[in-house]
């Protein structure tokens, strides 16, 4: 059973395109292709809950409460227990992290991973690393960096299938260490835009852009993307928009411009995004400042 077309669309974020490639797969009963076809509803905001009572569809009926803030981490953890493998344990994960776990998230991945699977394993490492980076502690880096390094010497050989991911994983540790920015991230967020042109990988793109002041490269892709080709794709447009938003927060700061309205724009959007949340603690420590020396 392959999956490399259904993998490159769906990691690009082009989820409509994932959905039609899995209706071209034999195996539709397969845990692999469970979980992209309902990853990519989720995503949409399409997800039914199945009536199937199989380990993983009956955990993505739970998990998807979850994504939608309403689901008992409990009960996930029920059901991932009575049918564990990479795929379900990914969801579980997911959740912890969601729900702020972040520590717990990491150990389930390394359970995973620690694990006799063959599928899913990918996916799992990516997970992880992502849910490393997302620390604010000093040692993300190094242990996304470690997790990844790991699963490469155990699996020096790995399906093409996966390359996507892999390559996604390293790309989450070299940004946030800050090195091969000029090279092998760019080179694969470039190809990644010109081969599966997306809003993720314009997103990725423009975020290196801006890790490394490139402010006219940041600007001509916030261009493309507000172009009507883009715009025209609504299912996406409305996934990744506060992205952007958060982008051009960025982008205008180093540009020297006020930003107080794209920050309205993007609290009024999604008040949970990191960079409102951040702004809403910084706002309360300079208050505390002020209070404690006015």
């Amino acid at each position: 059973m392959d999956l490399f077309t259904v993998k490159q669309q769906y990691y690009s974020g082009n989820y409509k395109q994932a959905l039609q490639e899995i209706e071209k797969v034999a195996s539709s009963d397969q845990d692999a292709v469970v979980f992209y076809r309902a990853k990519s509803l989720i995503a949409l905001g399409e997800y039914e809950k199945e009536s199937s009572q199989s380990g993983i569809a009956t955990a993505f009926n739970t998990y998807a409460d979850i994504v939608a803030g309403s689901g008992s981490l409990q009960d996930l953890e029920s059901a991932v227990s009575s049918s564990k493998s990479a795929f379900s344990l990914n969801l579980l994960a997911s959740a912890q992290a969601i729900q702020g776990q972040n520590e717990d998230a990491v150990k389930t991945c390394l359970e995973g991973l620690d694990s006799n699977e063959t599928q899913g394993l990918a996916e799992l490492v990516l997970l992880a690393v992502q849910i490393a980076v997302s620390d604010s502690s000093n040692r993300s880096e190094s242990t996304a960096s470690s997790i990844l390094q790991n699963f490469l010497a155990a699996h020096e050989e790995y399906a093409n299938e996966d390359e996507i991911i892999i390559n996604l994983a390293e790309s989450c540790v070299n940004f946030v260490a800050g090195r091969e920015i000029t090279g092998s991230n760019f080179y694969f967020y470039e190809e990644l835009c010109q081969t599966l042109p997306s809003w993720k990988s314009q997103l990725g793109l423009m975020s290196l852009h801006l890790q490394q002041s490139h402010l006219p490269e940041a600007q001509a892709i916030v261009d493309l993307l507000e172009s009507e080709y883009y715009q025209n794709q609504q299912e996406s447009a409305r996934l990744y928009t506060p992205q952007l938003l958060a982008n051009k927060i960025t982008l205008t700061a180093m540009q020297g411009g006020r930003v107080d309205e794209l920050r309205s724009q993007l609290l009024e959007l999604q008040p949970e995004h990191p960079l409102c949340q951040n702004y809403k603690i910084n706002n309360a420590k300079f208050d505390e400042v002020v209070a404690k020396y006015a």
